[in-house]
């Protein structure tokens, strides 16, 4: 378990002077294990009566009947403490007088409310009035600190100027640090022996961004699942396949959310995953709102940015097409030994035949008017995964930071090839996406990376291929044009 004892102080220091408390997040962010801990310090300090209660499911539940439930579930947790209050939650005005009967028997109770979004939409109004006059004359009543904890969602609904309900402070649940994926993996070692190699623990953090459901989820899944062999180290061979779950069966209810509200806004979702125009972030943008209310994008230095890179890898997966059929085009001749170099593959002769494939068939099967931004990433993406999986390999996704990035990842028989794809906008950054390959391939240990350029600025005459050497690494570019003509739409010429 993360324990983060600075954000535990923090939390308890606004307890302490009888705040009230927000803590809004997307799902699996670690907003329970953070409350659990803060309850249990509480009760290290023998102060406060720590009360949790949860709005799961209460949406639709007429106003009497919320207060129902509201007075039988705070009645359940006082009398497991031996406390009875002789009066019947009704309404707002009845919380409010149960409070003050409450406090002759309890005088510091903390009250924490999960799943908050759950709350009845009849009775939302009325509570948080009578939890506000409650803070404004809590000296006449126990409630002496509330939590109030839910998605992100719900954050405008609490905080906004027009709620009447804005004196809360807001605690940010921040993602887990590598140290802290770190010293949780840690602590499993130290529990079963099992250790898991530095750069599993480092692509870990990487493909999670430090999420703390994604952290644990890939964890249990790797030990429960993949190296179930407690007396050999977690590897590299065994993170590729469980990446690979999480990013094509894995039915986990957060990222099948994220997927769900990112379709909801696919034209935005699509320019910022395969266009490299910056997206400037304002909440002003109900489809930038929506989607960083629910997780999905981030606010980066200023810009729109899917913060989490196995979401943003889910998020390509699950825009791709079906394109029934079309790999009846991609190679004439079912004899693949050409594609093959010594032990490892021919990575050229494989682009030639894409440049060829693309020549011919252009991007129908993927330029519609939906998915027109991601065409170019997705046609390639399929033609590699075709001949990858006929030579025995396996292909992913991977997303280095730069907007418009994206890199097929390439293992076969032991070996490790990086394609790096982009559009064309300008020289400049045409130039500088070799470089960011460069440290790239660094950082892998690779001497050699192919750069894969869709432009619609450059013309047949002009040169497309380029080998050079970048930052000591060897750089293969194929520009590959995408402004031809389209065989169906050209032209028959007259005799």
């Amino acid at each position: 378990m993360v324990m983060r004892p600075a954000l535990i102080a923090e939390g308890l220091e606004k307890i302490r002077s009888g705040r009230y408390l927000t803590i809004f997040a997307p799902r699996q962010a670690g907003k329970t294990t953070f409350f659990q801990l803060l309850i249990k310090e509480l009760r290290k300090e023998g102060k406060y009566m720590p009360i949790w209660i949860s709005f799961e499911d209460l949406q639709d539940t007429a106003k009497k009947e919320f207060y129902e439930v509201l007075g039988h579930e705070l009645s359940a947790e006082l009398a497991e403490r031996g406390i009875q209050i002789n009066r019947a939650i009704t309404s707002p005005v009845t919380l409010s007088r149960f409070f003050e009967e409450l406090r002759r028997q309890c005088p510091a109770v903390v009250l924490v409310i999960d799943e908050f979004e759950g709350v009845s939409k009849q009775a939302l109004s009325g509570l948080l009035h009578s939890l506000r006059k409650v803070y404004h004359k809590r000296e006449r009543h126990a409630l002496h600190s509330l939590i109030l904890v839910g998605v992100s969602t719900l954050a405008d609904l609490i905080v906004s100027s027009a709620s009447p309900f804005n004196i809360t402070d807001e605690l940010e649940i921040p993602y887990f640090s590598f140290d802290d994926v770190s010293n949780l993996i840690g602590q499993y070692t130290q529990e079963t022996g099992q250790k898991f190699e530095a750069q599993v623990i480092q692509a870990i953090y990487e493909n999670s961004a430090g999420q703390p459901g994604l952290v644990n989820g890939l964890c249990a899944h790797l030990v429960e699942q993949v190296a179930i062999d407690r007396t050999t180290p977690v590897t590299m061979d065994d993170f590729y396949p469980a990446l690979n779950y999480f990013l094509t069966a894995r039915f986990d209810k957060n990222i099948i959310n994220i997927v769900q509200k990112a379709r909801r806004r696919m034209a935005l979702m699509l320019r910022l995953l395969f266009t490299d125009a910056p997206i400037s972030f304002t909440v002003d943008d109900p489809d930038i709102a929506s989607l960083y209310a629910h997780g999905v994008i981030d606010n980066i230095a200023g810009r729109v940015e899917v913060a989490v890179p196995l979401y943003k890898k889910r998020l390509i997966n699950a825009f791709r097409p079906s394109v029934n059929g079309e790999s009846d085009y991609y190679v004439a001749s079912s004899n693949f030994s050409r594609y093959l170099s010594g032990d490892g593959l021919n990575m050229q002769a494989i682009l030639q035949q894409y440049v060829e494939y693309v020549t011919k068939r252009g991007f129908r099967a993927f330029d519609t008017k939906l998915l027109r931004e991601g065409a170019w990433h997705y046609s390639l993406d399929g033609f590699i995964n075709f001949f990858i999986e006929r030579l025995g390999g396996q292909t992913f996704t991977e997303v280095p930071s730069g907007r418009g990035r994206i890199d097929l990842l390439i293992l076969f028989r032991g070996k490790k090839y990086i394609i790096e794809t982009k559009r064309f906008t300008d020289q400049h950054y045409f130039e500088k996406g070799k470089h960011q390959l460069a440290e790239y391939l660094k950082t892998e240990g690779l001497e050699i990376g192919y750069y894969v350029v869709f432009s619609q600025k450059h013309a047949e005459g002009e040169t497309l291929e380029a080998e050079e050497i970048i930052d000591g690494k060897r750089i293969v570019t194929r520009i590959i044009r995408v402004n031809f003509e389209r065989p169906s739409r050209r032209r028959k010429k007259r005799p």
